[in-house]
């Protein structure tokens, strides 16, 4: 049984430890990403291994109240997922709606000229 109880100790310390390499890989995408939804992704992505970090801490220090810690930190890092979510969509949108009245008053300038590719058919009646 004492044999068994390192080998879970062991497992466990590789775990924490390639979790934290793996940590500091998407920090350095969050970093360096030249999107922002790679920057986005690599948030969602180290917060889910800081949950996995904390939940192995849990088994490994043998404290059943990191867990609960582990669930309100999901919980923070779903919220953060989301308002980043919407912090990027409510700003592409107002770019596109920027955008779009320009193409519009072109539009309305060109028909008001009237170079649209209508004005220049005949009716197509005999005379």
């Amino acid at each position: 049984m004492g044999f068994l109880s390192a080998a879970n100790r062991h497992l466990l310390l590789f775990s924490l430890i390639f979790l934290s390499i793996t940590l500091g890989f998407c920090l350095l995408r969050g970093i360096l990403g030249p999107k922002f939804t790679d920057r986005v992704v690599a948030v969602n992505m180290i917060g889910t291994k800081t949950i996995l970090l904390i939940a192995a801490l849990a088994l490994l220090l043998r404290e059943p109240y990191l867990l609960d810690v582990c669930l309100i930190y999901a919980l923070i890092s779903f919220l953060s997922v989301v308002v980043l979510s919407k912090t990027y969509m409510t700003a592409y949108n107002r770019k596109q709606a920027a955008q779009k009245p320009c193409t519009a008053l072109a539009a309305d300038s060109a028909a008001e000229s009237g170079s649209s590719p209508d004005a220049g058919k005949s009716s197509g009646g005999a005379v």
